[in-house]
Order: structure tokens, then C-alpha cells, then sequence
């Protein structure tokens, strides 16, 4: 049964998709940002419905534009967050080349950053002080890469300059799966292709991600360092697991 439910889901997930395609490429280049917004949020929340996970909102996100921070376990954490507050995300260039999810996150204005190019972080820093300075929100997941879910790897605070510099409020979010209320692994691609995920997902028939948006914070007087551990600290402790980088100062 699993199997039907999941091949099914599966397949409406690619179509949904693939006609979302269509309409970034057509539609989105020539639409207001607030209508823009407004597609994101629906395509999203109905793309989460279709590969059957529940989705839960805890805590408000902040009105204004700002840089959201949150932890990394699937490619279903766009969509996710999307729903909360659309905004720019900075991703691994290695996403551009996906088959159709590289598609869209060009379509939607993706910041793609070469991870192993240190020039690539200057450029990139250079759009986010360019986005910001035009009030538009910028997403990273500040780990550099994904996890299990099951612990908070270490924040690099390299992409947080231009928030800092710019004085642009910091949202730290977390995302949480669960399976039939449990935490799970089963969203997570840390170590499965993306088409070998998304399976996982649809066969699932109990999955549920929780955003949980935490307290601001402001980075007046703290410098990149000081905000990434403030921000490792709460979402540690939102998520229930040790501080990777109160770990880190203890060993330095």
C-alpha cells in the first residue's frame, strides 16, 4: 500500500513540478514581487501536501526583510521556509545543475555560491549586500552542508558579514521532522541522491516538519563570529541537542 500511495504521490509531485517550471521561466520574470511572493508561498505549501508532509508553523517571522539562518536536512527545507517567508536563497552551485529543482531555484533568483572557490564567497557576499540593500530577505543554511537532522553542525559566519555590516536583523529557524511525532531521518539526503529522498518522503505516510522561528537577533556591536554562535546557541537548544560551537570555544 505503501508502495501505491508513494508512486503515486511521486508522480504528482514531478508533474506539479515540471508545470511549476513553466511558470517561474513564464510567469514570475514579469510579476510584482508581492504576487511573486504570494506564488511561492502557495506552490510551496501544495508541493509539501503532495509528497504528504505535514507542515507546522511555531513562532512568527519577522515583518520586516532580514537574513534568515536555519539548519540543513533536506531539499524539502526550501519549500518550507518558503511557505513562512519567501526570500533569495544562497546555495552550493552544485544545485544549479539538478535535474528540474535546478530549474526553479534559478528561476526564483538563487545566489549560487562554489564552496571550495574563496572568491566565490566574495561575490556572493557582494549580492547579499546588494539584496539586502533592496530589502529583500536572503535564506542560508549556515552549516555548509546537510545533516541527519539529529544534531547542529558548526555555523560558518562567513556569509553573515553583509547582514552585520548592513545592520539587517538575523532570523534564526530550525527544522524539525518527525514521523508519526517522532524525530525522524527519513527527510534527509545527507547520504541518497535526490530522486532516492524524495521516495523516502512519499512512502512515508506519518511525516511531519515543524519551522520553529526563534528570537531575533540584532547584530548592532557583535561582529560575524559573535552572531553566528549567538545564533548556533538558540538553535541548539530549540532543536535539544549540544552547542556545536560553545564545543568548539571549550577546545580552543
Amino acid at each position: 500500500m505503501k508502495t501505491i500511495l508513494g508512486a503515486f504521490r511521486f508522480a504528482m509531485a514531478m508533474l506539479f513540478t515540471l508545470a511549476c517550471i513553466l511558470m517561474v521561466l513564464v510567469y514570475l520574470q514579469w510579476v510584482t514581487p508581492e504576487k511573486k511572493v504570494g506564488f511561492l508561498r502557495t506552490w510551496c505549501r501544495a508541493l509539501l501536501r503532495i509528497v504528504g508532509i505535514d507542515l507546522k508553523i511555531d513562532g512568527k517571522v519577522y515583518d520586516e526583510h532580514c537574513l534568515i539562518v536555519a539548519n540543513h536536512v533536506s531539499f524539502m527545507d526550501i519549500f518550507g521556509l518558503n511557505v513562512v517567508k519567501p526570500g533569495r536563497f544562497i546555495a552550493k552551485s552544485e544545485i544549479a545543475d539538478w535535474p528540474i529543482f535546478g530549474q526553479i531555484a534559478k528561476g526564483v533568483d538563487t545566489l549560487f555560491i562554489e564552496r571550495k572557490n574563496r572568491r566565490s564567497i566574495l561575490t556572493v557576499n557582494q549580492q547579499i549586500s546588494d539584496a539586502l540593500s533592496k530589502k529583500q530577505t536572503i535564506m542560508l543554511f549556515p552549516e555548509g552542508r546537510t545533516s541527519a537532522g539529529s544534531t547542529l553542525l558548526p555555523l560558518r559566519s562567513n556569509l553573515m558579514e553583509p547582514a552585520v555590516m548592513s545592520q539587517t536583523p538575523i532570523q534564526p529557524i530550525v527544522l524539525l521532522y518527525r514521523d508519526h511525532g517522532m524525530p525522524t531521518t527519513k527527510a534527509s539526503y545527507t547520504d541518497i541522491s535526490l530522486f532516492g529522498c524524495l521516495w523516502n518522503i512519499v512512502t512515508s505516510d506519518g511525516l511531519s516538519l515543524t519551522v520553529k522561528v526563534l528570537p531575533l537577533i540584532d547584530p548592532k556591536g557583535k561582529d560575524r563570529r559573535e552572531v553566528a554562535a549567538e545564533a548556533s546557541a538558540l538553535m541548539s537548544k530549540a532543536m535539544g541537542v549540544a552547542d556545536p560551537m560553545q564545543a568548539m570555544n571549550l577546545l580552543n
